[in-house]
């Protein structure tokens, strides 16, 4: 938190105002507009991978030149690890180790498990990809080292109020910037499509598409943009630690803008908020984005995150159009435009037209000018389908060159830092590492395969147990809870059987989900499936446990599945995004659980607290007429493929590559699950895989 003497005989401690940075245009647009502390990514393991970023050199600059200005200056190494990234991992904590970072944002627990062990001097943050959404998961990752969690978007602010009162840890939330239609860190979609994996920094926001249903288009899983500042009066009087503006893909000017209205609100006095909320609110029209909404801090994030008709930016309303011509159109001037702008057009409807660059602006009196002020009448050089009265919105500016070129604030930065830090490139005790690596046997007393088998229905279970799997797991739904304590199982029975807990447990679930853990821990279930870092809360110095990590702990590398052994856990599933080349990479090394592979399923592509306004009995079209489906139940939009992920016939393939364990997901799908399980069991038998079924990235490139 940062400290703020606004009168000195009252000093205030503010939450900290974090700011992003893809380029070094924009890291000195935060840091001359306010900005506590600035978050970056380097050039490798970012989730911004597309933005410019900063090599290890410029960084050993950036810092002490931030430090010298007062301002943290943290790293977001939140991409997902694949298995053959752990060494440049350790090498690069060694390099940020020696350089004395003000902390890593972090996603994987890969590089949670190897910065606690091998650097502890490092300070961590948990990404919001990890989906931490409760006081459980803060609690848990708090006695794991971390020292600020970044909570998850989806959290309302009675939720928001409940984990800060119920934790120690700091805690930062985001208070600007974009949404995604999905929870963070639980988004398949773009991984699915064409292996550009979200977690990994390279998402193509296929929740931004076109999407058609029956006779009804529109762009129904596309999110306004988020604004907290209306509630920071109330936000900075909690106990956070941060507030966080998004935008490592925005350009300088926007970042200046932002940081600059948070700032005015942040710093003003009781007194003064009302005024200074005015003040800022005007500064942000200067920063476009989409229709700004209080994302799922509002009253009904239900009806304002969600805009079917829009998809992109909706912006400043710069003008209305006066006259369409045959290559230009008349427009009355409410802000400034810049020759450099570009527009976006909005019926009457408010429906989006395309959007245009502005490369001529002509006064009344057939003048080239440069821009046009309020009030002005002016025509602009564009052609398209337009119509008087339609509004003009400025969705990007003219690069306004406030911060110099790059080369120029490299060489200001220089001047100030002439030697930079020194670092180490690569980490010597790697052999150590291999050598002391934790590992398990991973043959097994069973002549065959491990086969386990997850359902999602109580009425399932006996067809379940009348299969040849090993283990069933269950879905650790309410309904289901309750229903289990009313039946007896066979000793037999509740040696096969465990339970399986949902990734998603809200704040208000969480008391009666953890009272139903322990009342089925005392009566002898000992296995438990866990999905998020919350639920090892529930089996906090509890003995004799068998946990299970689930495929959302997205286990790629073998440093997180150490992570996930040290918190408990003898047996892991990997990540569905996993590719042949990670599997076959991973089979070579000792692994610190037993490996288990996920060779059946229907997981989500998008898993949402959004509600959809469409009817979920009909298929939804892409723009490349790819089929998807729809389910929604009270709190959860689901939203599946039209064929499941199937394996089975790679399973000659797995097995040379030592694997023995391996899952049916029958838990979930477009329908109610599972089908015919008789057949499913006949092809695992038979290593086939019947079509359609999709391969996901089993084939595709780890790196992708």
């Amino acid at each position: 938190m940062v400290g703020t003497d606004l009168d000195p005989s009252h000093p205030r401690v503010l939450p900290e105002l974090l700011a992003p940075a893809g380029n070094v245009e924009s890291f000195f647009a935060a840091l001359e507009n306010g900005a506590d502390a600035i978050y970056l990514g380097l050039k490798s393991l970012s989730a911004r991978a597309s933005a410019t970023n900063f090599t290890l050199g410029e960084f050993s600059r950036l810092l002490p030149f931030a430090h010298h200005r007062g301002v943290a200056l943290y790293v977001a190494l939140n991409s997902l690890v694949t298995a053959q990234e752990v060494p440049a991992v350790l090498d690069l904590l060694q390099s940020l180790a020696d350089l004395k970072v003000d902390a890593l944002i972090v996603q994987d627990p890969g590089i949670l498990y190897l910065a606690r062990r091998y650097f502890p001097t490092l300070k961590l943050h948990a990404s919001t990809l990890m989906a931490i959404h409760n006081s459980a998961g803060v609690n848990r990752l708090g006695r794991l080292g971390v020292r600020r969690v970044v909570l998850a978007r989806e959290l309302t602010l009675a939720e928001i109020k409940m984990v800060a009162d119920r934790t120690e840890a700091e805690l930062e939330i985001f208070v600007h910037g974009a949404l995604c239609f999905s929870y963070s860190g639980l988004c398949l979609a773009s991984s699915f499509r064409g292996g550009h994996g979200a977690l990994q920094g390279r998402c193509v926001q296929p929740c931004r598409l076109r999407f058609r249903q029956g006779a009804k288009a529109g762009f129904f899983l596309s999110c306004n943009d988020f604004s907290a500042l209306p509630l920071l009066p109330q936000l900075k009087r909690l106990r956070l630690a941060a507030f966080k503006i998004e935008g490592r893909m925005k350009p300088p000017d926007y970042v200046a803008q932002v940081v600059k209205a948070y700032r005015r609100v942040l710093d003003a006095l009781p007194d003064e908020e009302e005024i200074a909320l005015k003040e800022a609110q005007q500064q942000l029209l200067e920063a476009p984005a989409r229709r700004l909404t209080r994302g799922f801090l509002g009253d009904h994030p239900g009806q304002e995150v969600l805009t079917p008709h829009r998809s992109g930016a909706s912006g400043l309303w710069v003008g209305t159009i006066r006259a369409v011509r045959e290559q230009s159109i008349a427009v009355t001037v409410r802000h400034e435009i810049q020759a450099g702008d570009r527009l976006r057009v909005e019926s009457d409807d408010g429906k989006e037209k395309s959007a245009f660059r502005v490369t001529q602006i002509f006064s009344e009196k057939d003048e080239n000018l440069p821009a046009a002020g309020p009030g002005s009448q002016v025509s602009l050089t564009t052609t398209g389908h337009y119509a008087v009265g339609e509004r003009l919105f400025k969705v990007a500016g003219k690069a306004k060159n406030l911060w110099k070129s790059p080369s120029t604030l490299w060489r200001m930065i220089q001047q100030v830092i002439p030697n930079p830090l020194p670092f180490a490139r690569n980490f010597i005790q790697r052999r150590q590492v291999e050598e002391q690596w934790p590992a398990v046997s991973r043959k097994s007393d069973r002549p065959g395969d491990g086969l386990t088998i997850k359902i999602g229905r109580v009425q399932d279970l006996v067809r379940a147990f009348q299969s040849p799997a090993d283990c069933v797991f269950l879905i650790a739904g309410k309904a289901n809870l309750e229903q289990i304590a009313r039946q007896k199982l066979t000793p037999g029975q509740k040696k096969r059987f465990a339970w399986s807990l949902p990734p998603l447990i809200l704040e208000k679930d969480l008391d009666y989900i953890h009272r139903a853990v322990s009342w089925y821990r005392d009566r002898g279930y000992h296995t438990w499936e866990v999905n998020n870092w919350s639920h090892f809360e529930f089996f906090e110095k509890v003995a004799g446990l068998h946990l299970i990590a689930g495929c959302r702990f997205n286990l790629r590398n073998r440093a997180a599945l150490a992570c996930v052994a040290d918190a408990g856990c003898q047996r892991a599933v990997l990540s569905l995004e996993i590719t042949r080349k990670e599997l076959q990479e991973l089979s070579q090394g000792p692994l610190s659980v037993v490996p288990v592979v996920q060779v059946y399923g229907w997981p989500p592509l998008f898993l949402s607290r959004l509600p959809v306004k469409l009817r979920g009995d009909r298929a939804l079209l892409t723009p490349r007429q790819e089929v998807l489906h729809l389910r929604q139940e009270k709190e959860t939009t689901r939203i599946y493929a039209d064929r499941p992920v199937n394996w089975m016939g790679q399973l000659v393939l797995l097995r040379s590559y030592g694997y023995r364990d391996f899952l049916l997901d029958l838990s979930e799908g477009p329908k109610d699950q599972p089908g015919d399980m008789d057949k499913l069991f006949s092809d695992f038998r038979q290593a086939r895989a019947v079509q359609p079924h999709a391969l996901f990235n089993f084939e595709r490139e780890p790196f992708k």
